[in-house]
């Protein structure tokens, strides 16, 4: 019979050890998954799986119920500030949306112009899908799952159109033509035949060259504008939502140059004016206030004094702005200061049989 030596023994029981050791705590993982799975059906059980294995180093951030910049700026704002703090460092990131039961299409193209910038830097971005039937349908037609799995790189344009019904735009120019098309194409959803609109058609120019322009200090044209319309031929409406992500109105004023005809505004304003915030400050310039203390001269229609002179002429409805730490619902009067900044400017309108059309048949 072979003799065992010391060593050997110490070997075998080391072995023994290590082999308990590892089993005792596969057992434990086990009973702390049961734990966490406890209550949970097949696919609730799949997804937490998920979470664990594939998406494990994948920073988790939920989305809120209502996920929309007009029926939850608050909330809506708040996630988008999450994801850009993990941009910014560069992290993996995994937005939860299983839950949400109100997708706005206006937040969803916030999320997918993140979604090309994580893309472009190489950093990995992915999420899950709603239970909410009507919200998934909504991210399914977007053309958001077309964007997730491309290779995309900083190149000067996107464009996505599905099903004919939800078009995004992404330049760094001003498109004339681009905007003659996008409202002939809404007046065909909205009245059946083509039509030009002169209000809705400079505003979305003036939106345009401001981010042209006004986007980051010092640089013009360096940023993307985002201009989305989704068309809702039942409701013979159309939604127009324009982002930009430059520094924001607000950011842009503060850090105008000496070269600038802004330079030093808040001093002849304070003079005339009272304004303790940014939403007062916000509704200062719709008025055109701002423009003429400033240079002395009226604004002739131009940047957003022009939109909101476009919107009280009925030439659309409902104005939704959002930038820096604050949001307007103008039809309503409701000027609010956010918890978390928006760096860039967010502005949302819709066109329907209500609205006036001053040019005529086109």
């Amino acid at each position: 019979m072979k003799k065992i030596r010391n060593n050997e023994k110490n070997l075998n029981f080391n072995r023994a050890k290590k082999h308990h050791k590892r089993k005792l705590t596969f057992k434990k993982k086990k009973k702390k998954k049961r734990k966490r799975q406890q209550g949970l059906n097949k696919a609730q059980r799949k997804q937490q799986d998920l979470y664990e294995t594939k998406y494990k180093d994948y920073v988790k951030i939920k989305s809120p119920d209502i996920l929309s910049f007009v029926k939850n700026p608050e909330g809506t704002n708040t996630l988008i500030h999450l994801i850009k703090k993990q941009y910014l460092k560069r992290k993996k990131v995994f937005v939860i949306l299983k839950h949400v039961e109100i997708l706005g299409y206006d937040a969803l193209v916030v999320l997918l112009s993140i979604l090309i910038r994580f893309k472009a830097k190489g950093i990995p971005f992915n999420g899950d899908m709603p239970d909410n039937f009507v919200a998934r349908k909504i991210l399914v037609n977007s053309g958001f799952l077309d964007y997730l799995y491309r290779n995309i790189k900083s190149e000067d344009r996107y464009e996505l159109l599905k099903g004919g019904t939800i078009s995004t735009h992404a330049w760094k120019k001003v498109d004339a033509e681009l905007t003659h098309q996008i409202i002939s194409d809404a007046s065909l959803s909205i009245w059946g035949e083509k039509r030009r609109f002169q209000g809705v058609q400079r505003s979305l120019i003036e939106l345009m060259h401001n981010t042209n322009n006004h986007a980051v200090y010092g640089k013009e044209g360096d940023k993307h504008w985002f201009l989305s319309v989704q068309h809702l031929p039942k409701e013979n409406k159309v939604c127009f939502s324009f982002i930009d992500f430059g520094v924001g109105i607000f950011d842009s004023l503060n850090n105008k140059g000496e070269e600038s005809k802004w330079y030093g505004w808040r001093s002849p304003l304070s003079k005339i004016f009272t304004f303790n915030n940014n939403k007062e400050l916000l509704k200062l310039i719709l008025n055109g206030d701002l423009h003429k203390t400033v240079t002395g001269k009226y604004y002739r229609g131009k940047g957003l004094p022009g939109i909101y002179d476009a919107f009280k002429r009925n030439d659309f409805s409902k104005l939704h702005i959002i930038s820096n730490d604050v949001f307007a619902d103008v039809k309503n009067n409701d000027f609010r200061t956010l918890t978390n900044k928006f760096s860039g400017t967010f502005v949302y309108w819709e066109l329907n049989k209500s609205n006036t059309c001053k040019d005529g048949i086109d």
